[in-house]
């Protein structure tokens, strides 16, 4: 029988986020707590160097994204406990299993080290995946279920060890409040705040995110404080009562653009280049039951988005149709060549550290290898010891792949690491301002297929298929 739970980790107030993750994963890889460190096993990171790589994510993820928390709501990182029942599972198969939970709950996206304590009576793993993924252009995203999610492929993992599983756990009593929701319906906070989630991972600018909001029905009113009312509720919602999340500012700063912190000219060259919108199709949403209002708002909308998209035509010198294609199409295939390097370096960089992981782990086995290989009772010796006899198995295999070349040495695996991640640093500025290059290009692109009525490439294709 194993317990799980799910903490999210953020930096300690007297600590700086790197510093916060060093003690952290410090005090997980204890040598006291973890049999010397043989009980600790990772995934796309070195256990010795995992901090300053998660630290190296959130750097990299700023500067593709350009987004940042305050350091009292930015989770940093992820802790979960598994616990098992005393006598029923060795160190090493808790460790195994710690480490198949965090690829199943993570998807295999996030970097995680997993180290089974063996200091109390019970074992337990504690595993800490980076909150930022591996490709350093999103973040975890902790839903509401996320612990039950948990629970659940914890249960299944047991079952298929053949350890117990708790059949009936007692539930949670429902607070008021949830209760209410049950019986009555979603209230209009949480309906406002599930819009808003589902609005914002798209929004380019805090503008971007009213104009959606207002697609979504809702009217607004900005002074002071940010309030929604949605079509049929009596009152305004201001959005700070939906948590620190949700207060203006934190919108502004999460929708990717605070209004009055830009420079004048740089604010005139967001407005002109950086804020256009899709056009709405306005018959779509009346037929989905919006009302007159929401149509004369949309209609309104529409005109200005078409003036913004006139003005970006002629700002770049595209007088013709066919000059937008060809540059939306030029724009899509640099991003497709950088985002492929970035695959590669990427994919070089888990082989260089997994290299560098096996011939530490080469080192620390040697010797414990040589007595298994003389021990007369090498089944009961490998049982004893198999969690080193299986690293070191593993490090002579990939020896081995090697097809004769010689084992590099881990300063120059260490070298070509940092120079791979220098690269990968520098490419990220040119992926990210040709992602939003090319995501504008194609909103124009849309809008203007709009603008003159012109039938979707796919229809296009049909229609050439069915005059041949």
């Amino acid at each position: 029988m194993a317990i799980s739970s799910l903490l999210p980790r953020k930096a300690m107030p007297s600590r700086s986020r790197a510093q916060s993750l060093k003690d952290r994963h410090d005090y997980d890889q204890n040598p006291e707590k973890t049999e010397g460190g043989w009980l600790v096993s990772s995934y796309q990171c070195t256990p010795e160097t995992a901090a300053q790589e998660f630290e190296i994510s959130k750097q990299l993820y700023y500067q593709l994204i350009g987004r940042s928390q305050p350091k009292r709501r930015d989770v940093i990182m992820y802790r979960i406990i598994q616990s098992f029942k005393p006598g029923e599972i060795s160190p090493e198969e808790a460790n195994q299993i710690g480490y198949e939970l965090a690829m199943k709950f993570t998807g295999g996206r996030h970097a995680f080290v997993v180290s089974t304590h063996t200091d109390k009576a019970h074992i337990h793993s504690h595993i800490e995946f980076n909150s930022t993924n591996l490709d350093c252009d999103g973040k975890f995203e902790n839903v509401k279920d996320s612990a039950f999610v948990l629970r659940r492929l914890n249960d299944e993992l047991c079952a298929a060890h053949g350890l117990s599983v708790i059949k009936n756990p007692k539930k949670r009593a429902k607070l008021p409040g949830e209760a209410a929701a049950v019986k009555y319906g979603v209230s209009f906070k949480e309906r406002l705040r599930q819009v808003i989630e589902r609005v914002l991972p798209d929004c380019k600018s805090y503008e971007d995110f009213l104009a959606r909001m207002r697609a979504e029905g809702y009217e607004i009113k900005e002074g002071k404080n940010l309030s929604f009312r949605a079509p049929g509720q009596e009152y305004f919602t201001r959005s700070k009562r939906l948590g620190d999340d949700y207060t203006k500012e934190a919108l502004m700063e999460r929708s990717g653009g605070t209004r009055g912190r830009m420079p004048a000219k740089k604010t005139a060259d967001f407005a002109r280049r950086g804020s256009v919108n899709l056009l709405i199709d306005i018959q779509k949403k009346m037929e989905a039951g919006k009302g007159k209002g929401y149509e004369r708002w949309a209609k309104i909308f529409n005109l200005k988005e078409a003036a913004k998209t006139l003005n970006f035509l002629v700002d770049n010198g595209l007088t013709d149709y066919d000059g937008l294609l060809e540059r939306t199409e030029e724009i899509r295939v640099k991003f497709e060549e950088t985002s492929a390097r970035m695959k590669q370096l990427e994919g070089r960089m888990a082989q260089t550290a997994q290299m560098k992981t096996h011939i530490i782990n080469y080192s620390k086995t040697r010797e414990v290898y040589a007595a298994y290989k003389k021990a007369r009772n090498k089944g009961k010796f490998r049982a004893e010891h198999r969690a080193e006899i299986e690293k070191h198995e593993a490090a002579k295999r990939a020896f081995d792949a090697l097809g004769g070349k010689a084992i590099p040495k881990v300063a120059q695996l260490t070298e070509e690491y940092g120079r791979l991640l220098e690269e990968k640093q520098d490419r990220y500025e040119e992926y990210r301002a040709l992602k939003k290059e090319m995501l504008e290009y194609q909103t124009i692109r849309q809008n203007v297929d709009r603008i003159l009525e012109m039938p979707e490439p796919e229809k296009v294709r049909d229609k050439e298929q069915q005059t041949r």
